[in-house]
């Protein structure tokens, strides 16, 4: 039953988005979103009944210590600060539900009766159907196709309590940028990062389709690039930039050539940007009112983390503040009680974490990241070049947030970490 449900997960995962939007906005199923938590709930419970009725103790590691007292520490600053039930699951959503996935396929991975491979597999053919529905979206049906499966037509525009606009601009390139069947640009970004990394994993070392692969995954960095997601490029360039210093010895003396090629095809792709969009070039990718946005919300992060060195709790920023903080007692930010978005939103998955945690579980945090990494590279450089990818992407965005996502990492991850020495 735990591999069953693993399985349906996995497939069910990709089209999160559409689907709690056309069952919780066209058909009314409240509550719908939450999903994902029912399935963590069924998966969990699983695993508890098999360890009792074996009457084993799971075995931890310096891992599950570190994932254990970060989780613990969350929940204390969180009451210590006077915040309650609300905090507690709303902000554990977002922040640390991920992780919770994480240790559950680590330790039922016994319960797992395939192979990484065929894991890999299931999600991968989802995934590609999703990605496949979203390119069918804006190239052949268009993006207002969405609004009947529940989208919002406010383009570039989302409420709280909201649906997805079906897509999102920028302002003054007259630009769509690419969301497919997902909730953002952002977001889409982050998923397309991911299932590369998993894609070229899984067909490593299948050579007869290599040619194909190669050709799907070109397509794939064109559709990053038309969500112009510069945290995403970012992120693909310093993840590269990782594995090729951890991996130069051997790119040196077996890929030579194949480097060569790739440098020559960026070489013409970076060229073929700028004659297209030479007129554009600064609304694209420097955004300078945009930019400013950022940078200032961040430093209002940074300057609430100063004030609060210990941390605030759960939901005190980030997204998760909509669902707790209420307005009435929101401080006035900048003169106008609209702009309490730019003090609570401070642009930065690590900055969130340093206002709602503190230096302590900050810490904590990046040590888990890193030791996954550590054990994820020599598993899979490529889910490694990804994961660097995306922990980049998360200085400039709240990229964890897109919870479906993470849970899709992290879950994988955890069948990697919890089958790596079978």
């Amino acid at each position: 039953m735990f591999d069953r449900i693993f399985r349906i997960f996995l497939i069910l995962l990709p089209w999160s988005v559409l689907g709690t939007v056309f069952l919780g906005s066209k058909l009314g199923i409240p509550g719908i979103s939450f999903f994902k938590e029912i399935f963590l709930i069924a998966l969990l419970a699983l695993l508890v009944w098999d360890f009792w009725k074996q009457k084993i103790f799971p075995k931890f590691d310096i891992l599950d210590y570190l994932i254990g007292s970060y989780i613990g520490y969350l929940v204390i600053i969180t009451l210590v600060n006077g915040l309650w039930l609300a905090s507690l699951v709303y902000g554990g959503r977002y922040d640390f539900e991920f992780l919770i996935a994480f240790l559950i396929a680590k330790h039922g991975s016994t319960l797992l009766k395939g192979t990484v491979a065929q894991y890999l597999k299931i999600f991968l053919l989802s995934a590609s159907m999703a990605l496949f529905a979203g390119i069918l979206v804006r190239f052949v049906f268009h993006e207002t196709i969405l609004l009947h499966f529940g989208f919002s037509p406010n383009l570039s525009n989302w409420s709280f309590g909201g649906t997805p606009p079906i897509y999102h601009g920028i302002d003054g390139a007259r630009i769509k940028r690419f969301q497919g069947i997902f909730d953002g640009p952002n977001p889409a970004a982050y998923f397309i990062i991911i299932y590369i990394g998993l894609l070229v994993h899984y067909f490593r070392t299948k050579k007869a389709h290599h040619f194909l692969i190669g050709i799907w995954i070109m397509v794939l960095f064109g559709l990053i690039f038309l969500t112009y997601s510069r945290s995403s490029i970012i992120g693909i360039i310093i993840g590269f930039l990782i594995l090729i210093a951890f991996s130069l010895k051997t790119i040196w003396y077996k890929y030579k050539k194949e480097s060569t090629y790739i440098i020559v095809f960026l070489a013409i792709i970076s060229g073929l940007f700028y004659i297209r969009y030479e007129g554009n070039i600064d609304q694209i990718i420097m955004r300078t009112s945009s930019s400013k946005g950022h940078f200032d919300r961040a430093m209002t992060g940074i300057e609430r983390f100063k004030e609060h060195p210990m941390g605030q709790g759960l939901g005190t920023t980030g997204p998760a503040y909509r669902y707790v903080v209420k307005l009435a007692d929101t401080p006035i930010y900048g003169g106008k009680i609209e702009n309490t978005e730019d003090y609570y939103i401070p642009e930065s998955w690590y900055i969130q974490q340093l206002v709602e945690w503190g230096i302590v579980a900050f810490v904590l945090f990046c040590v888990i990241m890193g030791m996954i990494a550590w054990m994820i590279f020599p598993l899979s450089p490529a889910l490694f070049t990804a994961f660097i990818a995306v922990l980049t992407m998360n200085l400039f965005l709240h990229s964890f947030e897109s919870v479906y996502i993470s849970l899709i990492l992290f879950l994988i991850f955890g069948v990697f970490v919890g089958k790596r020495k079978k």
